[in-house]
C-alpha cells in the first residue's frame, strides 16, 4: 500500500512516502488557507510525481497549521485542514495522528482537537524511538520556525507536555528556528562599536539572514520567504540585518554585520541549549524513577533532525558531547533526504507499518 504522509504547517507543507521520497512547499496558511485543497491536489498530481512519490492509496496526516491566525480557534483549524485533505484526495482513506499514539478517522479527529493539534512532533518521536529501543535518548528537531526537544526512554516519548502550551512551559518546545524567526525575537540588543545597540522591534530580518551572513549557510536565490520578500542572498541579507539598527549595509565597515550575525546565532544557541538542559534533567528524573538504572552511567543518545541541523550541532556542542553516549542524525541515517520532512516521513512510516501489522494479523486469524 502506498502511503502519503502529510505534515501541514503554518508556513510549509511537507510530504513523504514510506520509502523516504520527500517534497516540501512554502505555503503561508494565514493568507492562502482557502487554496489548501486545490494546492494539495495539484501538488500531488505534478510535483510529488516528479519527486517519485507514487499515487497514494492512503493519506497519513499530521499538522501544526491549526494555530494559524486565519482560524478563530484550533478546533476550526483542525476541521478545516482535515476537510481540505479529504477534498484534495477524494475516495482515499485519511488517518490523522494523535498525541495519544494512535491514528484517528477524520470525523473522530475533528472531535479530538486537543490530541490532533500540533501532533507532528509526537509522530516523529514515536517513529524515531524505534532507533533507540533501550535506554534514554533525546530527540532535537529544529526547523525554520520551531525547535522540538523530546525525551525518549526505551523507545517511547516521555514528554512532560502533550500540547504546545505545556511543552513551551517545560522547554520541550522552543519557538525559534533557523529560517523564519524574527531577529527581534532572538535578541533585543546587538554589540556594535563598543556598545550594545538596541534593535528595532520590526520584522526587518530573520534568523535565516543571520546564519547566511555568519557564513553558516549559503545563498538560495530561489528562497524569497524573507522579511522583505527579496531572495535569500548575502547582499540582501546584509541589508536586512542593517535595517535592524535602522541603517543600510553601506553604513558599516567590513566585518561589522558579520559580527552582529554571529552574536545573534550565539544567542539562539544559548536559548535552545538551556531548554535542552531542562529536558535532560526531566530525563534524569525519569531514569532515577526507573530504579534499575543510573542516569550517570547510562548517558542518552542524541538524535538530530530537521532543516536546522546547523543550530542543533552547536547546541549539543554547547551542552557537551561527553554528555551523550552517541550522536545520530536522520540526515546521515538515510540515503534519501528525509530529515527536512521528517514528520511527514514518520507519519507515513507509522501508517504503513500499522497497515502491514493489520494485514498480518488478518492473515493469521
Amino acid at each position: 500500500m502506498n502511503v502519503l504522509g502529510l505534515d501541514i504547517g503554518g508556513a510549509n507543507i511537507k510530504a513523504s512516502d514510506a520509502d523516504g521520497r520527500t517534497a516540501s512547499k512554502v505555503f503561508p496558511m494565514w493568507t492562502r488557507h482557502l487554496e489548501l485543497a486545490t494546492v494539495l491536489r495539484e501538488w500531488a498530481e505534478h510535483e510529488l510525481v516528479t519527486a517519485g512519490i507514487a499515487q497514494a492509496d492512503m493519506i497519513a496526516l499530521t499538522m501544526t497549521a491549526e494555530l494559524a491566525d486565519c482560524f478563530e480557534s484550533k478546533q476550526e483549524g483542525v476541521r478545516f485542514i482535515v476537510d481540505a485533505v479529504q477534498e484534495a484526495f477524494p475516495g482515499k482513506p485519511v488517518q490523522v495522528w494523535m498525541t495519544s499514539g494512535e491514528f484517528a478517522e477524520p470525523d473522530d479527529a475533528i472531535q479530538l482537537t486537543s490530541l490532533v493539534a500540533a501532533s507532528n512532533w509526537h509522530a516523529l518521536a514515536t517513529w524515531a524511538g524505534r532507533a533507540i529501543p533501550n535506554g534514554p535518548a533525546l530527540l532535537i528537531d529544529i526547523g525554520s520556525t520551531t525547535t522540538d526537544i523530546i525525551p525518549l526512554l526505551d523507545g517511547h516519548p516521555i514528554s512532560q507536555g502533550l500540547n504546545d502550551f505545556e511543552r513551551l512551559c517545560v522547554g520541550e518546545l522552543v519557538y525559534t528556528g533557523t529560517g523564519r524567526t524574527p531577529v527581534c525575537a532572538i535578541v533585543q540588543t546587538v554589540p556594535l562599536r563598543q556598545q550594545q545597540c538596541p534593535i528595532a522591534a520590526e520584522l526587518f530580518a530573520t534568523s535565516a539572514d543571520a546564519y547566511l551572513v555568519a557564513g553558516l549557510t549559503t545563498d538560495n536565490i530561489h528562497n524569497t520567504d524573507t522579511a522583505d520578500n527579496r531572495p535569500l542572498t548575502r547582499q540582501y541579507a546584509l541589508n536586512r540585518l542593517a535595517h535592524m539598527v535602522c541603517c543600510d549595509a553601506t553604513d558599516f565597515a567590513e566585518g561589522e554585520l558579520e559580527a552582529v550575525a554571529a552574536y545573534i546565532v550565539e544567542q539562539q544557541v544559548q536559548s535552545v541549549a538551556a531548554a535542552a538542559v531542562r529536558v535532560l534533567q526531566h530525563l534524569d528524573v525519569a531514569m532515577q524513577q526507573e530504579g534499575s538504572r543510573s542516569f550517570a552511567s547510562e548517558r542518552p543518545t542524541v538524535i538530530l533532525s530537521g532543516s536546522g541541523s546547523v543550530l542543533a550541532e552547536r547546541v549539543i556542542e554547547r551542552i557537551g558531547l561527553n554528555q551523550f553516549a552517541n550522536r545520530m542524525s536522520l540526515r546521515e541515517m538515510f540515503h534519501r533526504p528525509v530529515s527536512e520532512s521528517a514528520c511527514a516521513f514518520a507519519v507515513a512510516r507509522l501508517a504503513h507499518d500499522r497497515c502491514q501489522d493489520d494485514m498480518l494479523e488478518t492473515a493469521l486469524f
